[in-house]
C-alpha cells in the first residue's frame, strides 16, 4: 500500500480522535442543538479560504453532488447525532471505541458497493479492529445491574453510518471528478443546513445559547474534525482504495481516542482494556504492512 496514504489517514484518525474525546468537554459546556449547529458554520471558515487559495471549488454533475449530500446526511448529522448521544450517556472511551467499529463496514461497502476486490487480510484487519473495539467496552463480571443491552447500540449505530459514509460517497465521488475540497464543502454545508433546521425547530420552544466557553471548543472541533481530520482522509483515499485504508483509520482512532480519554478526561478504563488495544494496533499494522 502507498506509505503516504497510510500516513495521511494515521494523521487523519489522531485528528478525528481527538475531536471525539473533545466534544465530551463541549457539551459539558454548551447544549447538544447550539453545539452541533455551529460547528459547521465554523468550519467554513477554514474550508473556504483554504479552497479558494489552492484548487478552487469545481460543482461537477448534479448526480455526484446528490451523493456527497447523501454522505453529509449520513455521516455529519445522523452519525453525530447517535455519536453524541452515546458520549452524553457513557463515557468517552466506550463510545468512541464502539463507533470507530466504521472500518469494519467501511471494508465490507468498499467490496459490495465500490466494487473493490475483496482480500482476506483486509477483512481479518477490519475484523481485528471491531473485536479490539468490543474488549475495550468490555469489563470482566460484568452483571445485568451494571450494564445495558441497549447501552452501545447508538455507539455501534454510529459506527455503522461513518463506516459507509467516510467510504462509499467519499470514494465514489472523488474517483468520479469531484475535488476533496468540494467534497469537504458540500459535506459541512449540509451539516450546517441539516442541524440549523433542527436548531429553528428547537428555538421555537427552547431559546439557544451559545456561551464563550463552549463556541471556542466547537472551534477547535471544527478545524480538527470538520476541516483537517477530513482533508486528510480524502487526501490518503485519492492514493489508495478505501477497502485498504478504512481498518488504519479506525483502528487509530480507537486507540488514540482510549489515549485521549485518559490523557484529557482523566477516565479510568478497566485493565481488561489492554486486549482491545492489543487488537486493534493488530488490525492496523496488518492492514498497513500487507494490506
Amino acid at each position: 500500500m502507498n506509505s503516504l496514504a497510510i500516513l495521511l489517514a494515521l494523521a487523519a484518525a489522531i485528528s478525528w480522535a481527538l475531536t471525539q474525546i473533545i466534544a465530551k468537554i463541549g457539551l459539558k459546556r454548551m447544549d447538544l442543538v447550539p453545539y452541533l449547529f455551529i460547528r459547521p458554520l465554523l468550519a467554513l471558515l477554514f474550508i473556504v479560504p483554504y479552497g479558494l487559495l489552492t484548487s478552487g471549488f469545481y460543482l461537477p454533475s448534479p448526480g455526484l453532488i446528490g451523493i456527497a449530500i447523501l454522505g453529509g446526511l449520513t455521516d455529519s448529522f445522523a452519525g453525530t447525532m447517535l455519536y453524541m448521544f452515546a458520549i452524553r450517556k457513557s463515557s468517552a472511551h466506550k463510545a468512541a471505541s464502539l463507533a470507530n467499529t466504521a472500518p469494519f463496514w467501511g471494508v465490507v461497502a468498499a467490496v459490495l458497493f465500490l466494487g473493490e476486490r475483496a482480500q482476506l487480510t483486509t477483512f481479518i484487519a477490519g475484523g481485528s479492529v471491531a473485536l479490539g473495539a468490543y474488549f475495550l467496552v468490555t469489563r470482566r463480571g460484568t452483571t445485568s445491574t451494571s450494564y445495558s443491552f441497549w447501552e452501545p447500540l447508538p455507539a455501534l449505530g454510529t459506527g455503522i453510518l461513518w463506516g459507509l459514509a467516510e467510504t462509499v460517497p467519499a470514494k465514489y465521488c472523488l474517483t468520479h471528478g469531484m475535488t476533496p475540497i468540494t467534497f469537504q464543502l458540500i459535506l459541512v454545508c449540509t451539516a450546517a443546513v441539516s442541524w440549523g433546521s433542527v436548531a429553528i425547530l428547537r428555538r421555537k420552544k427552547h431559546h439557544l445559547h451559545f456561551p464563550w466557553p463552549g463556541v471556542r471548543v466547537a472551534l477547535f472541533t471544527s478545524f480538527t474534525g470538520f476541516f483537517l481530520g477530513w482533508l486528510l482522509w480524502l487526501s490518503g483515499l485519492n492514493l489508495a482504495l478505501a477497502c485498504q485504508l478504512a481498518p488504519v483509520r479506525g483502528g487509530a482512532m480507537t486507540l488514540f481516542a482510549f489515549i485521549f480519554s485518559i490523557l484529557l478526561l482523566h477516565e479510568r478504563p478497566s485493565a481488561y482494556s489492554i486486549i482491545g488495544m492489543l487488537l486493534t494496533v493488530a488490525g492496523v499494522s496488518l492492514a498497513s504492512i500487507m494490506g
